[in-house]
């Protein structure tokens, strides 16, 4: 009959297909085996990581301890943070800084001569000024007459009469008169009081004195009442031109 070959040939048939498909199948076990890399199915797979193990040689009585297994942890999500944006803020305002005085330096430079200016001449002294003439102050008496100068070989002195205006009316009496030799005051004589003759005054030196001298009018505090009139004594009374008094007599009045 003609359907059991045909049916023979197909299970033949089959069976090398089956006996092909199972060497195939042992090729691609046996090349994973080797190389797990070319697996097309592994990336599909969620990532399971497994921890390495490591078998130490441990004693009899080791007792194994539960590991800690790593978790797959997704890494933490980074948080936006706004930032604020700058403000326009006025700038601060400028305050005025004190700027010092510069100073000026001077740099000498040793061993070269610095050109100095010629020396001038010290300026004269001052000529001494002389002072002012005191003004003349108006006395209340003066000369009245001419000195009238004679020889005496009695008597070295001179003497005269003070009267209260130039016409002679009136003779005072307790005028104080000074007399000074040779720039030396000698005393003071009170008219009136040389017996009894009103307004009259003397004063004697020794015999034989030679001197100039100088007579006036005083206050009591010794300020003068009339210009100084001087006069001139000599030793020899008869010497030519021998002075041994001198008669001086003073008037009131301007």
């Amino acid at each position: 009959m003609g359907f059991e070959p045909d049916r023979d040939r197909f299970f033949q048939y089959a069976t090398f297909v089956l006996l092909g498909l199972t060497a195939v199948v042992c090729v691609c076990y046996a090349l994973l085996f080797f190389n797990p890399r070319l697996n097309p199915i592994a990336a599909l797979r969620p990532e399971t990581p497994t921890p390495g193990l490591v078998v130490a040689a441990l004693p009899p009585t080791w007792t194994p301890t539960a590991t800690h297994t790593p978790t797959n942890t997704p890494p933490p999500t980074a948080t936006y943070t706004a930032t604020p944006l700058p403000t326009n803020t006025p700038p601060d305002t400028l305050t005025p800084t004190f700027i010092p005085t510069p100073t000026i330096f001077y740099i000498i430079v040793t061993g070269v001569p610095t050109a100095r200016p010629p020396t001038r001449p010290p300026p004269p002294p001052a000529q001494p000024t002389a002072p002012p003439l005191p003004t003349a102050q108006p006395f209340e008496f003066r000369l009245g007459r001419p000195v009238e100068s004679e020889p005496n070989c009695g008597t070295w002195y001179i003497s005269g009469t003070v009267y209260s205006d130039a016409s002679g009316s009136a003779r005072l009496n307790g005028v104080l008169v000074r007399i000074w030799a040779s720039g030396i005051e000698q005393g003071t004589d009170t008219t009136g009081t040389h017996s009894n003759r009103p307004g009259y005054w003397e004063w004697i030196f020794g015999h034989g004195t030679a001197t100039n001298g100088e007579v006036a009018i005083v206050n009591r505090d010794g300020s003068l009442r009339s210009p100084k009139v001087p006069f001139r004594l000599t030793a020899d009374c008869n010497a030519e031109g021998a002075i041994q008094q001198n008669i001086i007599d003073f008037v009131g009045g301007q």
